[in-house]
């Protein structure tokens, strides 16, 4: 499906550059509706494992993963409109949510060294 569509968009933007954007953002709609279709046993289990987990150290983790997707995309279709500049300001902005989305874990490694040094 996805060869068929890059086929298609590379046809498309020698006509019309615009669409050919457009077409490609619609598409990796259609490709993230059947990569989430995909995950969902990969959500059972971090469900099972924020059971074991308080959700306090789970939501970093969960957080960080829809930052890695979403921050993914949004590069990629910046790179598709030829704007590669900004792709690479969306993906340093995506780093520095990861980090800010993981303070929380850091804070509490941190909290377990220091009981185990003192």
């Amino acid at each position: 499906m996805v060869l068929i569509a890059v086929v298609l968009l590379a046809l498309l933007k020698q006509y019309n550059p615009v669409y050919a954007v457009i077409a490609g953002i619609l598409c990796c709609g259609l490709v993230l509706t059947a990569a989430i279709a995909a995950m969902f046993p990969v959500m059972d289990s971090l469900l099972s494992l924020a059971e074991q987990i308080s959700a306090a150290q789970m939501m970093p983790l969960v957080k960080a993963m829809g930052i890695v997707i979403l921050g993914q995309i949004a590069r990629d279709v910046c790179k598709d409109a030829g704007q590669t500049a900004l792709a690479g300001q969306v993906e340093l902005a995506a780093r520095a949510l990861i980090l800010f989305a993981a303070l929380p874990l850091f804070q509490q490694l941190l909290q377990v060294i220091s009981g185990l040094l003192g």
